[in-house]
């Protein structure tokens, strides 16, 4: 074995036993990247439910009631049903709501033709773009399950329900977002744990004047990065590895 190779084992050595009997680094090893994990799995989302949205109705047939129910039924709003949009206003204004939508007064009208599609109308705050993105297709989505339910009740099978492809998932069948999120977080968690602890050792190293004594040896600056670096690669993945192997088999 070379001179550099029995050198390199030896900082390795070291660092691997510096590890086990430092607190400080066992702590930020094992119990900062669980916290990291569960901020990313519960405080990154990219699912919007129950987003808090008016209804006004101004016609209070029951074609108008039925949908209102499909509304409040649905997991993706919180309605709060009013009979006038001036009500409405300031809600939106000030934030309370993030849009409303109105069943017009001759909504059973157009519901009673054959030939026309009732029209409902969605206002949504467009100070949070993506949020105003997210109000309209939902609503788009819970009208559309609306018509189709209606047309089944009625004796009417859609043109478009003949044939209805409908994508089913293995994993996360859900289709949450924190699940699709927390496979990705988990490389960036273990590097940035292993940057911190590399970092960490290595000013500790210069706090305790150790630096100075690797530096009067004949270690060199790569032996002395790849020294430091490993041996903290190699023990978090030997902590983490069954737990990531388990989440990615479950997600």
């Amino acid at each position: 074995m070379s001179g550099s190779s029995r050198r390199l084992k030896a900082l390795m050595h070291k660092e691997i036993l510096q590890i086990f009997k430092d607190p400080s680094s066992l702590l930020i090893a094992l119990v900062l990247p669980l916290i990291l994990m569960f901020l990313y799995g519960y405080g990154v989302s990219l699912d919007l439910d129950h987003l808090r949205v008016g209804l006004v109705l101004e016609d209070t047939a029951p074609d108008a009631q039925s949908f209102a129910r499909s509304l409040i039924n649905s997991r993706y709003f919180d309605a709060h049903i009013v009979r006038d949009r001036r009500e409405l206003g300031d809600d939106l204004t000030r934030g309370a709501i993030r849009g409303f939508f109105v069943v017009p007064s001759y909504f059973t009208q157009f519901r009673n033709r054959p030939d026309t599609i009732a029209p409902i109308q969605v206002i949504a705050d467009g100070g949070e773009t993506n949020t105003a993105n997210f109000v309209q297709n939902y609503a788009m989505g819970v009208f559309q399950n609306y018509l189709k339910q209606e047309a089944i009740t009625r004796g009417i099978i859609p043109t478009e329900s003949i044939i209805n492809v409908e994508p089913r998932y293995w994993y996360n069948e859900q289709l949450e977002s924190r699940f699709f999120l927390l496979s990705g977080s988990l490389a960036i968690i273990m590097t940035l744990i292993g940057s911190l602890l590399t970092a960490l050792v290595v000013a500790r190293e210069w706090e305790r004047g150790t630096m100075e004594a690797l530096m009067s040896t004949p270690v060199t600056i790569s032996e002395l990065v790849i020294g430091k670096v490993v041996p903290y690669f190699f023990t978090r993945h030997g902590l983490y590895a069954p737990l990531c192997s388990h989440l990615h088999f479950c997600l």
